[in-house]
């Protein structure tokens, strides 16, 4: 237990027993006001002690209670209620002790003992069970609000690292055939196109490691980072290769989180550019609906789905897009792709952010 919540569980015990306490003396004094009977010194002095003594056993009270919740096991119902009512009747035997002291004080004639206590018995069983009751109440909302708190931090925590394993989840294939490709220039002697290769890649991993998984881009942003990609890519299919950014100028500031169309752009060239021998294009496209949603197109007119998945698309690329979606918007991102006739197009949906105007949120 957080030492936060501990001085919380003070703080509510101690108000707790002021306001009950400050109550029930008030309740005992108002039918001799009511009556216009003046209040004794006598009568001040009993109820000082009453207060006092009401206050010391309920913190007992609160003081089992917090110990039990620090064994970290639910307080047995009768336990509690059973020292609880023992409290109440020490208190009861006190005050009836008190009563008889302030009889004999003023020359008025002493109630036997048992009487007085039987008579005014009642009340502190009531103080004392709605005190305890309304404590334990107040304490297991505590330590469930705690128990919430830490397990959405622990939540929030997996959600980074899901967000952060899936985002640097960079395909060791891609890296392996543009090495060759460099390798290739090198030994055919084509260094300057070898050498802006490899600055290009440079560039590229640069971004794509300096990029925070936990983060939005704006779509400007986005689609340099994606060309750089396709940069690369088209040194090594040269004319195979044709790719197209459609997208409003109203719509470059939107937000996505960065390099959500990496994987689908990939993919195109895997399973659509590279088995193909003839150009295959390339069109990634934006626009907004009515809805206040942004859509993201990305499909190409190859031959195959992406990676041979099935036509519905669950390939290892798309589900880690979809996962991604859902960890940054939840059930209002997602993700659709269908092999066509010829080619594959990958819808994404997400809602409609723009940078300047989470700027000024912020």
């Amino acid at each position: 237990m957080t030492g936060l919540l501990r001085k919380r569980e003070v703080r509510a015990a101690t108000l707790l027993a002021l306001a009950l306490w400050s109550v029930a003396i008030v309740l005992w004094t108002m039918p001799g006001l009511a009556m216009g009977d003046p209040m004794s010194p006598g009568l001040i002095l009993l109820l000082a002690k009453t207060f006092v003594v009401g206050l010391v056993f309920s913190g007992s009270i609160a003081a089992v209670l917090l110990r039990v919740e620090r064994w970290d096991s639910r307080p047995p119902i009768l336990a509690v209620a059973t020292f609880t009512l023992a409290l109440a009747l020490a208190h009861g035997w006190l005050d009836a002790i008190f009563i008889n002291d302030a009889r004999a004080a003023i020359g008025l004639k002493v109630v036997p003992l048992w009487r007085q206590f039987v008579f005014g018995l009642m009340p502190f069983v009531l103080v004392y069970g709605l005190y305890a009751a309304g404590l334990g109440l107040v304490f297991s909302s505590m330590v469930a609000q705690e128990r919430e708190r830490q397990l959405a931090a622990a939540q929030n925590a997996a959600q980074q690292a899901q967000l952060a394993a899936l985002r640097f989840q960079l395909n060791p294939h891609f890296l392996f055939n543009t090495l060759n490709a460099v390798s290739s220039l090198i030994v055919t002697r084509r260094n300057d196109e070898a050498e802006g290769m490899i600055g290009k890649l440079s560039d590229f991993l640069r971004a794509s490691l300096e990029a925070d998984p936990q983060r939005e881009v704006t779509l400007d942003e986005e689609f340099a980072m994606l060309q750089s990609y396709l940069d690369i890519e088209a040194v090594r299919f040269r004319d195979r290769l044709d790719a197209e950014f459609v997208c409003p100028v109203e719509l470059l500031d939107a937000l996505v989180p960065s390099f959500i169309l990496q994987p689908l752009i990939e993919n195109a060239v895997k399973y659509a550019v590279a088995p193909s021998r003839r150009s295959v294009r390339i069109v990634v496209r934006a626009t907004a609906s009515e809805e206040g949603m942004l859509r993201l197109c990305v499909e190409d007119d190859g031959g195959q789905a992406f990676g041979g998945a099935p036509r519905s698309g669950t390939g290892l690329g798309l589900v880690n897009v979809r996962r991604r979606l859902e960890a940054f918007y939840g059930i209002e991102g997602g993700l659709v792709a269908t092999a066509r006739e010829r080619g594959f197009v990958a819808l994404m949906t997400l809602p409609l952010h723009r940078a300047h105007r989470a700027e000024a949120a912020e």
